[in-house]
């Protein structure tokens, strides 16, 4: 049995499912779309995506059917018994019901469809799901209302061959990141940007660390104090690093995602797998995880307070995370929730 995966590669997420789908038996291969056109196409759409409708449309719809082509071909010559797709990936329904003769069509939604406007047939194409994964229970509320089916809250969790806890950490990212409490992301834009600096704002201890690329730049002199706290990556860092960077601090503070009503941001179960205690911001999908044994603030007020309770009661803190990884060791790892996909039938 295989599985074909629709999903960037520079997400965590990738080996996360193709490790699920190999610990039940399966083999499964992972198609990035921006691999399978040329840089040269890639480039012009990325330049020319925010160009109004009347003047980009011709050279969208050939780029999106150019991709659509090569998932046929692949489609074809891998004959899944699966498809997973993260989010849209410039699938359209044409090549859905083509796919939907043989294989069966899974869902993983980072974001929620309604908010996002990056492919206009964000909803259509959800039609033809056997099952979509739904990190939100208010995200599913929103979607059933309007005819979509067999939409299941579920995380994909952590892997522990990636996300794990350990000593062995080389010298120099361990002096890098060393802290007491750390963040590493993106501020995204607009109001997105202003709720999340303000969030990492209110920590007002000595060792905490913002890491972040120059996207940072255009809110951080709004927030003097976090300021100071910003080390500049010049990329992305790679899984690896991100586990090694987590190992090297004692609270993970995680703001959600404004686009997140009440579900659970993956770097929660990143964190956690990590070894290492996130303090979150709340969600009411987190008391039905984790009950109330994960820390989470409602106001941002509270986060310094949190912070420090857990930087100077250790135990606690240890015992913690020992509990919040052994529910996500056996419930959200990724053989758990790949075993969920192949046995739910629509």
């Amino acid at each position: 049995m295989n599985a074909l995966l629709l999903i960037p590669k520079k997400y965590s997420i990738t080996n996360m499912l193709k490790r699920g789908f190999k610990d039940n038996g399966w083999t499964a291969k992972s198609i990035d779309y921006r691999d399978i056109v040329n840089n040269r196409r890639n480039f012009f759409y990325d330049k020319t995506a925010g160009l109004p409708n009347k003047i980009n449309k011709k050279w969208k719809e050939n780029y999106i059917r150019k991709i659509n082509r090569e998932y046929i071909k692949i489609f074809k010559k891998e004959n899944p018994d699966i498809v997973l797709i993260y989010n849209n990936q410039f699938i359209l329904p044409e090549t859905l019901r083509l796919m939907k003769k043989k294989s069966k069509i899974v869902f993983f939604l980072g974001d929620n469809p309604l908010f996002t406007d990056t492919f206009k047939f964000n909803l259509d194409i959800l039609k033809y799901s056997n099952y979509t994964i739904c990190p939100d229970s208010y995200w599913k509320e929103q979607l059933s209302r309007i005819g979509i089916e067999n939409i299941i809250i579920d995380y994909i969790g952590y892997d522990d061959e990636i996300f794990f806890s350990t000593v062995d950490i080389p010298i120099k990212i361990r002096n890098k990141y060393n802290s007491d409490a750390l963040f590493i992301g993106e501020p995204h834009k607009g109001a997105s940007a202003f709720k999340r600096a303000s969030f990492y704002n209110s920590i007002n201890i000595e060792n905490f660390k913002l890491f972040g690329q120059k996207g940072w730049f255009g809110i951080l002199d709004t927030f003097p104090l976090l300021k100071t706290k910003f080390n500049l990556l010049e990329k992305r860092i790679s899984d690896i690093e991100l586990n090694y960077a987590i190992n090297c601090t004692k609270i993970f503070p995680i703001e959600q995602n404004r686009s997140i009503i009440n579900g659970i941001h993956l770097r929660v179960f990143e964190s956690i797998g990590a070894g290492t205690l996130p303090i979150v911001e709340w969600r009411k999908d987190l008391d039905t995880v984790f009950g109330k044994l994960i820390p989470t603030v409602k106001n941002y007020d509270e986060l310094n307070h949190k912070i420090i309770y857990f930087i100077q009661n250790e135990s606690e803190r240890k015992n913690t995370i020992t509990q919040l990884r052994h529910i996500i060791k056996t419930n959200y790892n990724p053989q758990k929730l790949v075993e969920r996909i192949i046995l739910f039938d629509k």
